[in-house]
């Protein structure tokens, strides 16, 4: 035999002496197979990777392209479960090539790493779907108070490519607003209320919990907003007209517990200047006995007026002045007035007819 046969014999049988015992030694599961997937040899850990002593076909493919290319190969496979009760396992096999046409397999199972992270994947599909089917706004800020999410639907007009890396402040200028973005303590349900992308004003209720770091370090927040504004203004819209209903009693209470004409408009005048808070109450009527007036008018062009009707006939007029040109008259006295005129032509008829006049005149407002 000569020398060089002699060399190549020598590290032919070092090889393959090499790759069995590692295969004895290793902690993880380990084969040796020919360039055609054949098995020669395995470790305990392997059994569950072999299927009656062979190779699962795709991974037969990978060890033949390793012998093929003669360089270290990185394989993933999915065994198949074996019986009910086990589940499928993901397998990343390194394949290294053997000088003596054989090649050593080192599996890792990494079916654990899959199924979290197919988990991870799964509960933020999750998350998203429910944002996107709620309308609550979700989102979570950074260590720089910026956005780093916001849910699909927006906030108040704003879109989420708008608030996503934007900071709370820029769109809702309330500094007690911004700040519930980023919280360093927990916010639980708390009421406040702002301007919408259009300017209006809209009422948010905000739940929210501060973000920290592995060493305990504030790093943000996360929460969901809820936009309250119709239910806030329906009960506003409750509130007024039940606020309205009690002065138009009052109103009414007051002229009913007169007899004489003229206190009936008098007793009129003083409970509509107290419902509606202003400066100013006339009451007219054609006959200049029954015509009343309440409070200091300095002709101020804040007022309202209103006939008072009866049979369908004007027979009278009410105004308000409020002197006050900073603090206008609004949509509620002009309701409270306007709830207040038919009782008011009933109690004018009433007077007219107590005074033994008639009962109906015109007079315009």
């Amino acid at each position: 035999m000569s020398k060089a046969q002699s060399l190549t014999t020598e590290v032919e049988w070092d090889a393959a002496t090499w790759a069995r015992r590692h295969v004895e030694a290793a902690g993880q599961p380990a084969a040796l197979v020919a360039g055609d997937g054949t098995l020669i040899c395995s470790n305990e850990q392997a059994r569950w990777l072999l299927k009656d002593g062979v190779l699962p076909a795709a991974l037969r493919s990978h060890v033949v392209e390793a012998r093929l290319v003669c360089k270290v190969q990185m394989a993933r496979v999915v065994v198949p479960a074996k019986s009910g009760d086990e589940t499928a396992r993901r397998i990343d096999v390194t394949l290294v090539p053997v000088p003596v046409g054989m090649v050593l397999l080192l599996a890792k199972d990494s079916t654990l790493d899959a199924n979290l992270v197919n988990a991870l994947a799964a509960s933020r599909q999750l998350f998203r779907d429910l944002a996107l089917c709620s309308n609550d706004f979700a989102f979570e800020t950074d260590a720089a108070s910026h956005f780093s999410y916001a849910s699909p639907n927006g906030l108040l007009g704003y879109s989420a490519e708008e608030l996503h890396g934007a900071r709370p402040r820029q769109f809702f200028g309330h500094a007690g607003v911004a700040a519930l973005f980023s919280p360093k303590s927990a916010v639980h349900l708390q009421e406040i209320w702002t301007e919408d992308k259009e300017g209006k004003d809209a009422c948010v209720v905000v739940t929210s919990i501060p973000i920290h770091d592995s060493e305990g370090a504030w790093c943000g927040a996360r929460g969901v907003v809820r936009n309250v504004t119709s239910l806030r203004l329906h009960e506003q819209q409750i509130a007024q007209a039940h606020a309205r209903d009690v002065l138009l009693q009052a109103v009414v209470t007051a002229m009913r517990a007169q007899v004489e004409p003229r206190r009936m408009m008098l007793a009129a005048a003083d409970a509509l200047c107290g419902a509606t808070g202003t400066d100013f109450v006339s009451v007219r009527v054609e006959d200049p006995d029954l015509c009343v007036s309440i409070g200091r008018d300095t002709k101020s062009a804040n007022r309202l007026a209103c006939n008072t009707i009866y049979h369908g006939l004007i027979n009278g007029a009410v105004e308000l002045a409020r002197n006050d040109q900073m603090n206008p008259l609004q949509a509620a006295e002009r309701d409270l007035l306007d709830s207040i005129a038919p009782h008011l032509g009933i109690a004018i008829a009433l007077a007219r007819l107590v005074k033994g006049g008639p009962s109906v005149s015109v007079v315009g407002v």
